[in-house]
């Protein structure tokens, strides 16, 4: 089972469940408990690199977006996931960074609608000894699943671009990926 929450947080972070994430999650629980020899078929076909999205840090190193996701963790009826969900989003679009959105409470809301609920695994991959505090964040490498933790609660945008920026900075120092 948690070779199979590994590989599922995996393939979600990398980007390769396209449009129907949800069915994709659907079809990897399912099976996640079956025995199978690996075929063809059940290898996911190699998706072509996308164009590196350089992020310059305020150190002067530059970091490819393309190997972060931010993941975020919210509830739907939340009012301080209200207040900062819709900040998170419009800077991922301005930005260019990814976010995926998880729930505690089964719902999504205005900003992410189709949140997943998150699994036990998952919550005691990201809160080993962290207390459950909605919204949080973390920076994950999709090539590594290294995990950095980010902020708890609602942030302003100039609090969380900081963030980003120190985090990715001390990411960097440990040999993550830069240009």
């Amino acid at each position: 089972m948690r070779i199979a929450n590994i590989a599922w947080l995996a393939l979600l972070l990398t980007g390769l469940a396209h449009g129907s994430t949800i069915d994709e999650i659907a079809a990897l629980q399912k099976n996640a408990g079956v025995n199978r020899t690996p075929s063809a078929t059940s290898v996911p076909a190699p998706q072509p690199a996308a164009a590196p999205r350089w992020f310059t840090l305020s150190n002067g190193a530059r970091v490819n977006l393309n190997d972060w996701k931010v993941v975020l963790f919210m509830q739907g009826h939340c009012p301080y996931c209200h207040q900062f969900d819709p900040l998170l989003k419009s800077l991922s679009e301005r930005v260019g960074f990814s976010v995926f959105a998880y729930t505690f409470d089964g719902q999504g809301d205005a900003s992410f609608p189709e949140a997943i609920p998150a699994p036990p695994e998952v919550m005691r991959t990201f809160f080993p000894g962290l207390p459950v505090a909605s919204p949080t964040t973390f920076l994950v490498n999709v090539n590594t699943l290294a995990t950095y933790p980010m902020i708890q609660g609602a942030s302003d945008e100039r609090g969380f671009m900081a963030r980003l920026d120190t985090v990715l900075q001390e990411a960097t120092l440990r040999g993550e990926h830069r240009e």
